[in-house]
């Protein structure tokens, strides 16, 4: 997770450094090329580290997660099994990597239609047919293709979920 008081704190620095830099060049009225290249350089590290957090997306990673339970509440289906091993790994497949985002789309999103990973991460699939999951607890979405999502309904239909489910 992206946490924005390192990055605070890792812009005081630079921004001190540079400070520091600039400060020895204009006091030492020392302007050589060496001492120009040096400025130059503590400038262009500030710029990149500061592109770096504001181009930075973030991204799901499915490493760490050990299990998966599916469930499904809707009209008579009340199910809450977890993934077999294989069907794990396909569904890791499918999120790992997949960069997430803020939106307020319009497709219906609930926990009653979700995957559960180890327990506490709950994503929620859309009840109509869109290719958008729900991160519940990182409020964030997350963008399939269209053939992630017909893999991730064909897995979940064994189940007994049924999309759309409006």
């Amino acid at each position: 997770m992206f946490e924005y008081g390192r990055l605070v704190a890792a812009i005081i620095f630079l921004a001190a450094t540079i400070i520091s830099g600039i400060r020895w060049f204009v006091i030492r009225k020392d302007y050589s090329v060496s001492s120009i290249l040096l400025v130059a350089v503590y400038f262009l590290a500030f710029v990149v580290f500061v592109l770096q957090f504001i181009c930075h997306t973030d991204k799901v990673n499915m490493d760490f997660v050990t299990e998966a339970e599916a469930c499904f509440v809707y009209e008579d289906a009340d199910v809450l099994q977890p993934l077999s091993a294989e069907e794990l790994q396909s569904v890791k497949a499918i999120f790992d990597g997949k960069k997430m985002y803020k939106d307020n789309p319009s497709c219906g999103f609930s926990e009653d239609i979700s995957i559960i990973f180890d327990k506490s991460q709950t994503f929620c699939l859309a009840r109509d047919n869109c290719a958008i999951v729900y991160w519940q607890e990182e409020d964030k979405y997350i963008k399939l293709s269209e053939d992630e999502k017909a893999q991730l309904h064909d897995l979940l239909e064994s189940y007994g979920f049924v999309f759309p489910c409006v």
